[in-house]
């Protein structure tokens, strides 16, 4: 479970969400409220002793919601000076020992989605500790556009990508040992192949290697469902107006088709939460973080859960 818990915040609407959330967060006990300072590269005069002073008066709101549900808060306004913004939050996670980090996407963008800021994306790609991006459903209402929070039920249903190798399951595995959810769907996503006999043989095994976690994870109790899917677009496509162009597809799969059709799957299927792997080989091979969950963690319109494995693929 996630017992101590560090929430960043720039006080943003989107980060004042996260508050709503932290205390449905499995074993959630003690909350580290942090907030880092950065100097504006555009002001001339900066006052960092006050504008700490502001920040740690801004965390009190915050921290008495949080202990009003339960929790015990320790709030943190820190200075970044040497090091980017999310160096500190890495420097905090690993000095108050936390085992969850947590941080609001903010900004518009691609599906008129809420993207990841960069402090987010530094983190996600640099960090060590598991990270929870929360994303949060946009309401039009009648003057404005309002944020509701997906967390209610954010381990109502995971969804769980995996590519087989040890890192990759590093999320099957953690959803497994803190009993995070009752409901998983598995997923494969075949990336690569060169002719469809190869496909129908890699699906066949993606399948029975799916069905044989799905029955591991059966074993404790969970409802599991398991598909293994082609990134492939099997079909020829139209393009144009007017005169119509039909152009064949090639069976070669890009990385790119492995995360719409994640994102896809998670939509269709309404999922509380996407649940992935840090680390991998196959569709999961940047040194950093994998360009999939890099990807997936940018885009996905659900919360995103990033474990770090601790495991070498």
């Amino acid at each position: 479970m996630f017992q101590k818990i560090l929430v960043a915040t720039d006080f943003s609407k989107h980060a004042e969400k996260i508050i709503d959330c932290v205390s449905e967060l499995p074993g959630a006990k003690e909350i580290v409220l942090l907030h880092v300072l950065a100097m504006d590269p555009l002001a001339r005069v900066w006052s960092p002793g006050d504008e700490l002073k502001a920040a740690a008066k801004k965390l009190e709101a915050p921290k008495k919601i949080l202990e009003g549900m339960g929790l015990k808060v320790k709030p943190r306004a820190e200075l970044a000076e040497d090091l980017k913004e999310s160096a500190v939050i890495q420097r905090e996670a690993e000095e108050e020992n936390v085992s969850l980090v947590v941080m609001g996407a903010r900004g518009r963008g691609l599906w008129e989605g809420l993207l990841l800021g960069s402090v987010s994306t530094d983190y996600l790609r640099y960090g060590t500790k598991d990270l929870l991006i929360m994303r949060y459903k946009t309401i039009d209402s009648v003057d404005k556009q309002d944020l509701e929070k997906f967390c209610s039920h954010i381990f109502e249903k995971v969804l769980c990508p995996t590519d087989f190798s040890l890192a990759g399951n590093a999320a099957i595995e953690e959803v497994k040992a803190k009993n995070l959810t009752k409901n998983v769907l598995l997923l494969n996503v075949v990336a690569r192949v060169e002719s469809l006999e190869q496909l129908e043989a890699e699906i066949k095994s993606a399948q029975e290697k799916l069905e044989a976690i799905k029955a591991d994870l059966v074993h404790v109790g969970m409802t599991v469902n398991a598909v293994a899917l082609s990134a492939v677009k099997g079909e020829a496509r139209t393009y144009g107006s007017g005169s119509m162009v039909k152009v064949k597809t090639t069976p070669f799969a890009s990385v790119g088709g492995v995360v719409d059709k994640i994102l896809s799957v998670a939509e269709g299927e309404d999922v509380s939460l996407v649940a992935l792997g840090s680390h991998g080989e196959g569709w999961m091979d940047q040194a950093t973080i994998g360009s999939v969950v890099a990807d997936i963690a940018r885009m996905s319109s659900r919360p995103v859960l990033v474990i770090r494995s601790k495991k070498k693929a």
